[in-house]
């Protein structure tokens, strides 16, 4: 096993590190970390509805809601193409690459334009518009890129720079317009439709059980090698989003939730502690023989109350070391798999509105993130308890083998 891991750490994972670290992978995620505010709005005003459900007088505010998250496409697809600039290598003309993707947004979603009224389901510009969303930034970045790559007012000297500045603005605007037009007004296709269509199978993948376990033990896999979830996020983050906006969607038709797989529940019930259920760990660390373990576990606790361990991982550290590898890759198969048995059994509430409450500790955010089902919070400790059983043989083992190292260097000392 040690040499199999040891083969993963010194060659699997160093490849799909350099594989993965591409620009586009790069734009998509840094586009999805900077529209988190919009989410976190969002989540504010749900937990706000919850506290409403409970006193009366308080004001209904539900258009923040529908105008934060509920139009977070728009933002996204600005969000696409801004940063798509700057990772090719023309960040000076971000703005006005994430404009084009935004307009390219806007005909993707192909509204209904006549006597002056502007029409389009409200829908496509919350999380069932992300796919189209990255189509549309993911376009413009590459049309863009192909013309800024000919560099043609590079060495003019008889055009003033600020004409040259808007040429190369107007140039790749006209041409991803056009042809955005010639395919959804002159061949008469319905980009939004197709797009949902080729992706649908996808996002429905993910709400199924393997699809669940995959989304969860897939970034937990390689987060054991060192490589953070991001490259993840532009494939388990449309999943999650359009799930919540299902859910929300069926809730307020009177009909039962049935998305499991959304953030609500990955990141404010499974993850105790931070990606790979590492609270129980760092709780152990505290009290261990071993110095350096004893030492890491005082500094990485106050961040892994708050569900982050980054400083756990890198510092313990859990990244490629083959005794904590294995157990975090077991809680990653069996926490999720009694969570999934939970929420599709209708012991716990399934989320229906987005709650991004996952940096509070647990089980808080996990109460909120189920709107207030304090079956949820039995189900974390339950979990809890559960990963400490999983963790303790492997964390013994590795205290063992650190002691014994303490004490040789002291005797060489």
């Amino acid at each position: 096993m040690n040499t199999f891991i040891n083969w993963l750490g010194s060659s699997f994972a160093p490849k799909v590190a350099k594989a993965m670290d591409k620009k586009i992978i790069r734009t998509l995620s840094g586009a999805l970390m900077a529209n988190v505010p919009i989410l976190l709005l969002g989540s504010i005003i749900s937990i706000y509805n919850l506290l409403a459900g409970y006193v009366s007088f308080l004001p209904d505010l539900s258009p923040v809601y529908n105008f934060s998250f509920g139009i977070m496409s728009l933002t996204l697809v600005f969000l696409v193409g801004y940063h798509g600039a700057k990772e090719y290598g023309f960040k000076e003309y971000g703005v006005s690459t994430g404009l084009i993707a935004l307009m390219m947004f806007f005909m993707v979603i192909k509204p209904s334009i006549a006597d002056f009224q502007f029409q389009v389901a409200f829908g496509r510009f919350g999380g069932s518009g992300m796919i189209s969303a990255f189509f549309a930034g993911i376009v413009t970045i590459v049309i863009s890129n192909l013309y800024f790559k000919l560099h043609l007012f590079e060495d003019s000297v008889s055009l003033p720079d600020f004409l040259i500045r808007w040429l190369n603005q107007v140039i790749p605007g006209i041409i991803v317009l056009v042809l955005t037009t010639i395919l959804i007004y002159w061949c008469n296709i319905d980009l939004f439709e197709l797009i949902t269509k080729l992706f649908s199978p996808l996002i429905s993948i993910g709400q199924t059980y393997p699809g669940f376990m995959l989304c969860i033990f897939i970034p937990v896999f390689f987060y054991s090698f060192g490589i953070n979830s991001w490259f993840m996020n532009p494939i388990t983050s449309p999943i999650g989003l359009a799930g919540i906006t299902a859910n929300a969607a069926a809730f307020e038709q009177g009909l039962q939730p049935t998305n499991i797989y959304t953030s609500n529940v990955t990141f404010s019930v499974i993850f105790i502690g931070g990606m790979g259920m590492t609270l129980a760990l760092n709780i152990m660390m505290l009290k261990s023989r071993s110095k350096r373990i004893r030492k890491f576990g005082q500094i990485a606790m106050i961040p892994s109350l708050f569900n982050i361990n980054e400083p756990l991982v890198y510092g313990a550290p859990i990244a490629l070391n083959p005794i904590l590898m294995i157990p975090m890759w077991i809680n990653a198969l069996v926490l999720p798999t009694i969570a999934w048995f939970a929420f599709s059994s209708g012991l716990v509430t399934i989320p229906h509105a987005v709650m991004n409450v996952n940096q509070l500790p647990m089980p808080i955010c996990s109460f909120l993130a189920t709107h207030g089902d304090f079956r949820a919070v039995i189900l974390v400790v339950g979990m809890f308890l559960l990963s400490w059983l999983i963790w303790w043989p492997f964390f013994k083992a590795h205290e063992n083998k650190m002691v014994k190292e303490e004490m040789e260097m002291e005797a060489n000392d």
